[in-house]
């Protein structure tokens, strides 16, 4: 028997009041809700209703109640037609005065001081490079009649799916806008992209204090996108678009105290300096402005990510030279323009874009712009180089001197791609590393064969794996030779200083080795890996010769140089940049660079004549050969006398 529940004290019963009564003593009935057959809900679900009249005749008065409550909703009016020409009309005449190399700020302010009509259609150019549709158009004008601001329309697109697959793209469309310019930045390091983007938005660096935080943001996922309209809603923002003029960036100071140098190393992602010719570069340079007369001090600037491997590579400098060599480490550029001492800037890679933001004069070394002269290799990577041309024009076009290491690519680099005027350019080529190569001690030989397990004779090519060396150039042509009966005789090796772990070119590299169906000569071709600078002078002394493939290169390649001052044969390809600095080049094996017969070719006699023509190669190259990076140091001293007298 189902138990009754016990009645709280001092209620009446149910059935003791009408239902009338108990309805204007209780809860108001719901206003909106139809009454269900079946069970109620609620506490006391499980009564039935008494029967279908009274259910209808319930409904009927809560319908009369709800129209008592609830007015039915204002129909809204339809959109007011667009005027499409006119908008068409109005825009034109507006992109037209916007001013070339705007940053995204500046165009913004403009936009945000038009109609509403006009705003949404110029909004939609900028952001999304294209005109809006109807059903986007009469939404926004909806929300902007109703009073949202326009900062939260211009988020909303900023953040959207097809914003970030436009912003993705390579550089494209109209150049005033604000995606194109987005575009630029997008293939960017953090670090680069926090800095360029601040620029862009606030017209200024972002603040030293934040800056890892916002490259912690960005690695633990934030979208970029959405930063870029969190910018967007800032206050500061707001204030910037509400000028009449945007203030001034921070100007570069007008006089140069010649005596504090700076190295700018402030690269926007972790790199590796020791035995990369930018790194050994970087160091000769140091070495030999530390060593000029002038008593320069030198100051250093590097990121938190680079500066352990900065602090390894001028270890030894920082070991002599003491309290005129300072290292300084920040991720912020803010840091670096108020707290780096230095008067002047060398600048040793043009892609290096937080150079831009420097405020003090800079020169800025410009090897080669080598995805111009090959295309067809660097099209794969076409929105990566795109962004690093960029960054170059950029650096370059603020830059006081742009200083090139051979007439063939201030000729094409500076003149002909970057259109720079001559006055503003200068050549200083490199040398041969004496002073370096006489820090370092050469193992003997048995104590390095076995160190890097290299037995019998062996030619060598010490790079790293880029896409225009030429690596798998020369295994088909070594694998050439070795068919030949000299070859095969000769027990010559081919040693690499890198190996096929994720690199350019890997998969023809691969290929060229997998061609190869006699296993002693795909045993003969090395892979050893990265070496220690320290150790190249015993790789070159120990090799029968050196052969430098490479399609293509700014400057008189590194390897000949290095290798003819260990007293080891070189073999090359027919470069104009070396023909620009040997006097004889019959002295010297050479080879068309696609040509692999030629290569092979040019193997044979390398390996044929031995080190018994070292004399007469380094006669043909002993202007270069007899140069020293004090020479390259005292060059760049008269460029520094150059950037002071202009400013002046």
């Amino acid at each position: 028997m189902k138990r009754k529940r016990a009645r709280k004290q001092g209620t009446a019963k149910r059935g003791s009041h009408s239902r009338i009564s108990r309805r204007k003593r209780g809860k108001q009935a719901r206003v909106g809700k139809v009454a269900r057959t079946g069970r109620r809900k609620g506490k006391r679900g499980g009564r039935k209703l008494r029967g279908s009249k009274k259910s209808r005749n319930r409904q009927k008065a809560i319908e009369q109640i709800q129209l008592a409550v609830e007015p039915p909703a204002p129909v809204e009016p339809p959109p007011a037609p667009i005027d499409t020409e006119q908008l068409k009309a109005n825009n034109a005449a507006f992109r037209h005065g916007l001013p070339a190399g705007a940053p995204i700020v500046e165009l913004l302010r403009r936009v945000f001081r038009l109609g509403d009509e006009d705003f949404i259609w110029e909004l939609y150019r900028q952001v999304l490079q294209r005109e809006p549709d109807i059903e986007g158009f009469n939404g926004h004008r909806s929300h902007l009649a109703h009073g949202t601001p326009r900062a939260v329309i211009a988020a909303a697109l900023l953040q959207s799916a097809e914003a970030e697959a436009i912003f993705s793209r390579v550089p494209s469309g109209e150049a005033n806008t604000t995606a194109h310019l987005i575009q630029h930045l997008f293939p960017a390091a953090d670090l680069d992209f926090i800095h360029g983007i601040h620029v862009q938005m606030l017209n200024r660096a972002p603040d030293s204090n934040k800056v890892g935080r916002y490259t912690t943001a960005l690695k633990q996922g934030l979208l970029r996108r959405a930063w870029i309209a969190s910018l967007v809603m800032s206050k500061e923002f707001g204030l910037l678009i509400e000028m009449a003029y945007l203030p001034p960036l921070a100007a570069s100071a007008a006089r140069v105290n010649s005596r504090q140098i700076g190295m700018f190393l402030c690269f926007g992602v972790q790199i590796a300096m020791d035995g990369e010719g930018i790194g050994r570069f970087i160091v000769r340079l140091s070495e030999g402005l530390l060593a000029l007369e002038h008593e320069f001090t030198l100051h250093v600037a590097t990121t938190e990510a680079n500066y352990a491997e900065a602090a390894a590579v001028y270890a030894p400098l920082l070991a002599v030279y003491g309290n005129r060599l300072r290292l300084h480490r920040t991720d912020s550029m803010d840091t670096v323009n108020r707290s780096v001492p230095a008067d002047i800037w060398i600048v040793p890679y043009v892609g290096m874009a937080l150079a831009q933001y420097l405020e003090k004069p800079y020169m800025v070394c410009l090897h080669d712009l080598v995805y111009l002269h090959l295309p067809e290799l660097y099209s794969a990577y076409t929105q990566h180089y795109q962004y690093i041309h960029s960054v170059a024009q950029k650096v370059t076009e603020k830059a006081a001197k742009v200083v090139f290491a051979s007439e063939f690519t201030r000729n094409h680099e500076g003149l002909e791609f970057l259109k720079l005027a001559v006055h503003k350019t200068a050549v200083v080529r490199f040398a041969a590393p004496h002073e370096e190569y006489a820090v370092f001690q050469t193992h003997s030989e048995e104590k390095f064969r076995h160190a890097y397990k290299l037995d019998g004779p062996y030619l060598t090519f010490p790079s790293v794996v880029r896409l225009h060396k030429n690596h798998e150039g020369l295994i088909k042509a070594f694998s050439l030779f070795k068919q030949t009966e000299a070859g095969r005789a000769s027990g010559m090796k081919l040693v690499f200083t890198d190996d096929l772990g994720n690199r350019p070119r890997q998969q023809e590299i691969l290929a060229a080795l997998n061609e190869i169906a006699d296993p002693v000569i795909r045993g003969s071709i090395v892979f050893m890996g990265r070496i220690a600078s320290a150790d190249l002078p015993s790789l070159y002394r120990y090799a029968a010769g050196t052969i430098v493939p490479t399609l293509f290169e700014g400057s008189c390649p590194f390897p000949i140089l290095e290798s003819l001052l260990m007293n080891t044969p070189v073999a090359f390809g027919r470069l104009e940049v070396v023909q620009e600095v040997i006097s004889d080049m019959s002295r010297f094996a050479t080879f068309h660079p696609h040509n692999i017969q030629e290569m092979a070719d040019a193997i044979a006699r390398l390996s044929r004549e031995g080190k018994e023509v070292v004399p007469l190669q380094q006669a043909a190259l002993s202007g270069a050969l007899n140069r020293r990076w004090l020479d390259v140091a005292g060059d760049y001293a008269n460029v520094i006398d150059e950037v002071q007298a202009a400013a002046d």
